[in-house]
């Protein structure tokens, strides 16, 4: 590297879906956005949707991504997914978490399945650009 810092990209929220007060993986996903110059927003855990919805719309975000680890709060990631496509349209979701797919990543309306952190990175550059 040069040493000269690179301009941030557009902003990405980052969630932990309500209920749900596990981040480890959320952490490692906006620490690798970070490095490749991402502007992360992290709503941090237990984030209801009205929350992160209200984020999207303020800040007019092109991508959110949600977390989820256990099965019980499932629910809400796909809650919050429905309340994005009402209110803010334009926003692209990934979701990652141990109890996903990528076949229920598409049943609950994700935009892609992140299996790790680094394929969370792969469609943040394929959203926002690189």
């Amino acid at each position: 590297k040069s040493g000269e810092s690179e301009q941030a990209k557009d902003k990405v929220i980052l969630a932990t879906v309500k209920g749900d007060i596990h981040d480890i993986g959320k952490n490692i996903v906006k620490v690798l956005l970070e490095n490749y110059s991402f502007d992360v927003i992290d709503l941090g855990k237990d984030v209801p949707p009205e929350t992160v919805v209200e984020e999207a719309v303020s800040r007019h975000v092109p991508l959110v991504g949600l977390s989820a680890l256990m099965t019980t709060t499932v629910p809400s990631m796909e809650e919050t997914i429905a309340q994005l496509r009402k209110s803010a349209p334009w926003v692209k979701v990934m979701v990652g978490g141990a109890v996903l797919t990528e076949d229920y990543a598409r049943t609950i309306g994700a935009d892609r399945y992140c299996k790790d952190a680094m394929a969370s990175v792969n469609y943040a550059e394929e959203v926002i650009g690189g």
